[in-house]
């Protein structure tokens, strides 16, 4: 993703069996304008080699889930269809935790409308003000902070799996976060 390619990261979740249709997907991630580091999230993904380490929240009940992140490209956003989506999806299980959690879900297309704010964006405005579309984010409960730790590429491979993420995840408290497991293969092998 080139530089210029500034703007907002985005994560999304959806149990895996619902194959990402309907109003399944929820937000578990979002950054915009870090105003510490004058920086877009796009910019820490790029500094960061295509990684992004996200914290899904503790809430979140053990299995297969998809994850779709998406990096949206405002710098042609002035202008209605001017943003620009880069999503991935890729498929994780998330075991040792104890969430028993149903976030509201959304369908994704359709989250975005070619108005909304955060889609519509002058970048020549003050950054600080921007909007990040879609619906709200599930954080697990009103009071909890999230706890598990993942990197995700924004290409279509995944570093879920390193002993860094793994440490991050066991220190706090979910065992860890696994690719695929061996029942989603076999059911994926034998369809």
């Amino acid at each position: 993703m080139s530089s210029s390619h500034q703007g907002p990261c985005i994560v999304y979740m959806a149990p895996l069996e619902s194959n990402g249709e309907g109003d399944v997907w929820f937000k578990v991630y979002e950054e915009g304008w870090n105003k510490n580091t004058k920086k877009w999230c796009t910019n820490k993904v790029i500094d960061n080699n295509g990684k992004l380490d996200i914290t899904i929240p503790k809430g979140i009940p053990d299995g297969d889930y998809l994850v779709r992140t998406e990096l949206i490209a405002l710098h042609q956003a002035k202008q209605v269809g001017g943003a620009q989506l880069y999503p991935n999806c890729v498929v994780i299980t998330v075991t040792g935790g104890t969430g028993t959690a149903l976030p509201e879900s959304y369908a994704i297309p359709g989250i975005y409308k070619s108005k909304d704010k955060g889609i519509l964006y002058d970048r020549g405005a003050d950054p600080s003000t921007y909007v990040i579309p879609g619906p709200p984010l599930f954080t697990g409960s009103s009071s909890s902070k999230s706890n598990t730790t993942s990197s995700t590429q924004s290409k279509s491979e995944s570093n879920i799996n390193s002993p860094a993420a793994n440490k991050k995840i066991q220190q706090a408290g979910i065992e860890k976060i696994e690719p695929p497991s061996k029942a989603y293969r076999k059911r994926r092998e034998s369809n």
